[in-house]
């Protein structure tokens, strides 16, 4: 992993807890996702599917939300994901980056369906994979 990456990584970990404590509302969430990866490659020719179940937590103040997820995951056995967008809590879209298995990417969600496309660096950090596509369904825990 880069120089740069790792810098990134560093700061989106620092930064992010100040960013959560200026938020006004927020909603936890039990979260189920199914995708598809493609592995050793970036074009999805020998797709490997996989799956999550994830706890987090959606912040939202004035069109900013942020949301960390942490969670267990078939194949990579666990997985977490910070995000950083605009919306409120029913609708955003904004970057995710996970920091296991490494990926950056966009992520939509309206109502209790979201969606997500990322990119990794096709080896160890992101699980020997280059891209990856889920779409998950929350339900809200009050």
């Amino acid at each position: 992993m880069g120089l740069k990456i790792k810098k990134l990584i560093i700061i989106l970990i620092l930064v992010f807890p100040v960013m959560i404590l200026g938020q006004k509302e927020r909603n936890k969430f039990v979260e189920g996702n199914a995708g598809i990866a493609s592995v050793d490659d970036y074009s999805f020719s020998w797709p490997i599917p996989g799956c999550s179940a994830l706890y987090g937590e959606t912040y939202s103040n004035d069109g900013l939300v942020t949301e960390w997820q942490l969670g267990f995951a078939f194949p990579t056995i666990a997985t977490a994901k910070l995000f950083v967008g605009g919306g409120d809590l029913d609708k955003n879209i904004g970057i995710g980056i996970r920091p296991w298995p490494f990926f950056i990417g966009p992520q939509a969600k309206i109502g209790r369906v979201s969606f997500s496309f990322e990119v990794g660096t096709n080896d160890t950090p992101s699980f020997e994979a280059g891209l990856i596509a889920t779409m998950g369904y929350r339900w809200t825990i009050k």
